[in-house]
């Protein structure tokens, strides 16, 4: 495997920059260790304007301890929330695959569609996560009102071995 140039970012290096939204940006990320050990991972960084504001601050921590308590297949794991640099980032699994969006993208450049036993069973599998994330409770056992706000095909993302996150 070859080395990788990026941006040191406490342990981490910010490969490439994935995406950008209004609260946050997404980075390819790798660790890297002794031995030529290597890990890719992404980095969920709140934008640096943002972390003056103690209110978004404080949804961002919620986020990452909400979704860090989901273990479950059809969800994207959190693997731990830190500050450097004074923001915020939320380091989780890389998935190794693509987003629904841009699957259903290539099939229509070529004029084909998904097959609609396959949409179906991606459907539910996004469906299974999502409870997942509605079911989640306190220890106690009361529930912690969990609604995702952003369904769409580009949040559902599809490993290349048949997973659906």
């Amino acid at each position: 495997m070859r080395a990788v140039r990026g941006v040191p970012l406490g342990p981490y290096l910010l490969v490439k920059r994935l995406a950008r939204g209004g609260m946050a940006e997404i980075f390819l990320a790798r660790k890297e260790g002794p031995e030529g050990f290597s890990r890719d991972l992404v980095i969920k960084r709140m934008l640096p304007h943002l972390s003056a504001d103690a209110q978004f601050r404080a949804l961002f921590r919620e986020e990452a301890r909400i979704v860090a308590r989901l273990g479950h297949p059809n969800v994207v794991h959190v693997e731990e929330l830190r500050e450097e640099a004074g923001t915020y980032l939320m380091v989780m699994e890389y998935v190794h695959g693509c987003a629904l969006y841009d699957l259903l993208k290539r099939l229509a450049q070529r004029g084909r569609s998904i097959n609609p036993a396959l949409a179906a069973w991606i459907g539910a599998r996004a469906a299974e996560g999502l409870h997942a994330a509605h079911e989640l409770s306190e220890p106690g056992g009361r529930s912690l009102n969990v609604v995702h706000r952003d369904v769409s095909p580009q949040n559902v993302l599809l490993t290349y071995e048949g997973v659906v996150k």
